[in-house]
């Protein structure tokens, strides 16, 4: 590869993360904070010693993240300040794909990969999240590249010492994110999976080797895992079958792969049922010249695809481990890097005999599909310029019409945390406690399956407050979650204002006379 090609390619690179932060930045500004978010600022808002003793516990989550973010809110306090830890992990994320993307891809497939990684809405959404999303992408990427450099593109005729670096670089990354996110756990037992499939046995047991090592440095997080795992398998069990896993799997391959919505709702758009039917034809037809050119498929191909597969049954065990709302699609962050290269590699290695001009009538053809979809994927993220439950202006809606003496009650307990960081006004929020206590105690639709934490929120009304704000999430609207609380409101009070908002509806109650 020239010296001017390669300059020319550092410049794309540039380029892409350049648009990158154009687009990420300002939404990162501007965009009011969810749930998750605020319990990453609760999290982390007592300082490091306290986000260190109480975050693993707390949020039932691995903790490096959270530490990070402590002394990060050291230098700087507000949301946009958090939110660049994202934004330059995502950056970070961006340079290193293009190194992996040029080892396994040729180099204008490498730079193709490189910007449908960089521009992809779910990288977009996750570069202006405060949880450990960004980081996990860009934490895949290096355990991808570590892996290679170590085990694949291994110089077996240098100098042991040469050899060994990048496996004990290779061993760090493991435990890293390991601390990180307990799924890349997921990816790691991919990729050694991917050993043994291609028979490099000695390479199987120096793997081992370091295994054993990571398993030793993670022994300090078992005690919490297994507190974690009693916790979030503890309460009610929702009814899990093969099919449902394995349709939510789908669909986040789906969502990497030519996004659409990437928080579908209930029912499907148009472009989403067009983009499946684009999807599984050309999946079939990658798969039919995959077959017919088999003996073409590389090795990269190889460790990909099993690496993939191995992290999806992971996911699926993590399914009916721990139920659908662990491997919704932020949690399946770890499935992007890995779904995209193996497809990519897939592709190269399928279709790598095309003639030039074809090539360029193909690539032209998939550019402008994917344009669409981006563009489409990353305006359906944030319908208003909004994050789920419109806490900002509901808070300002709020602050426009109160008057002191009126406490603001919010369902569920847990967002509770999100209004306190969008709400400037007067009065108090409730409940202010026992945010992370309750969860699903029924099935989602049934009044009781949120009735004890119903009943806690009732028991935080002040009884001497003639009037009250009562928001409450989409739950209330889209199943019978509520009836509970419904019951009591009708019983005690009446409405005088109410207001919509996005997956959130606000109301101004009057207590009735006795």
């Amino acid at each position: 590869m020239s010296e001017q090609f390669v300059k020319k390619q550092t410049l794309i690179v540039l380029a892409l993360m350049a648009i990158h932060v154009i687009i990420a930045v300002p939404l990162a500004y501007h965009l009011n904070i969810w749930v998750d978010e605020a319990s990453t600022l609760y999290a982390t808002q007592s300082g490091f010693w306290a986000a260190f003793q109480t975050a693993a516990a707390e949020q039932k989550q691995a903790p490096l993240y959270f530490w990070i973010v402590s002394l990060l809110r050291y230098l700087n306090d507000s949301i946009f300040f958090a939110r660049l830890l994202s934004v330059i992990c995502s950056l970070a994320a961006i340079w290193l794909f293009s190194g992996l993307a040029s080892r396994i891809l040729k180099p204008a497939a490498a730079l193709a990969m490189t910007a449908f990684f960089a521009l992809h809405p779910f990288l977009f959404w996750a570069s202006v999240e405060i949880r450990v999303y960004s980081l996990v992408i860009l934490l895949t990427v290096v355990l991808f590249s570590a892996f290679f450099a170590a085990f694949v593109n291994d110089d077996k005729t240098g100098p042991d010492r040469r050899r060994l670096y990048p496996k004990l670089w290779f061993l760090a990354v493991v435990i890293v994110s390991l601390y990180t996110n307990y799924y890349l756990g997921f990816v790691v037992a991919g990729l050694g999976f991917a050993l043994v499939v291609s028979g490099r046995w000695r390479d199987v047991g120096t793997y081992s080797l370091l295994m054993v090592v990571a398993g030793i440095a993670f022994l300090p997080m078992l005690v919490e895992l297994r507190a974690e795992f009693i916790a979030k398998t503890g309460g009610f069990v929702e009814p899990r079958s093969l099919s449902d896993g394995l349709r939510a799997i789908w669909n986040h391959v789906l969502t990497f792969v030519l996004p659409s919505e990437i928080f579908p709702g209930e029912d499907q758009t148009v472009f989403s049922i067009i983009r499946v039917w684009i999807v599984r034809v050309a999946f079939l037809i990658i798969a039919a010249m995959a077959i017919i050119r088999r003996k073409q498929i590389t090795q990269h191909t190889l460790i990909l695809g099993v690496a993939t597969a191995v992290v999806c049954a992971f996911l699926l065990a993590a399914y009916f481990l721990v139920g659908h709302s662990y491997i919704v699609i932020r949690h399946a962050s770890i499935l992007f890097v890995p779904v995209i290269l193996f497809i990519a590699s897939l592709i190269s290695d399928a279709f790598g005999g095309m003639s030039i001009s074809r090539s360029r009538s193909v690539g032209l053809v998939m550019g402008l599909l994917i344009l669409v979809s981006f563009t489409y994927g990353t305006y359906a993220i944030y319908p208003n310029l909004t994050k789920r439950g419109d806490w900002a202006r509901v808070g300002e809606f709020i602050r426009q019409n109160e008057s002191p003496g009126q406490p603001i009650v919010v369902f569920l307990a847990f967002e509770a945390l999100a209004l306190r960081y969008n709400y400037v006004g007067v009065n108090q929020i409730l409940p202010d406690e026992r945010y992370f206590t309750y969860g699903p105690e029924a099935a989602a639709d049934s009044p009781d399956s949120h009735r004890r934490e119903i009943e806690f929120i009732i028991s935080k009304i002040p009884a001497d407050a003639d009037r009250i704000w009562l928001a409450v999430s989409d739950k209330c609207s889209t199943t019978a979650a509520c009836i509970p609380l419904q019951k009591y409101v009708n019983a005690n009070y009446t409405i005088e204002i109410e207001k919509d908002f996005y997956l959130e509806k606000a109301y101004l109650l009057k207590r009735k006379e006795k």
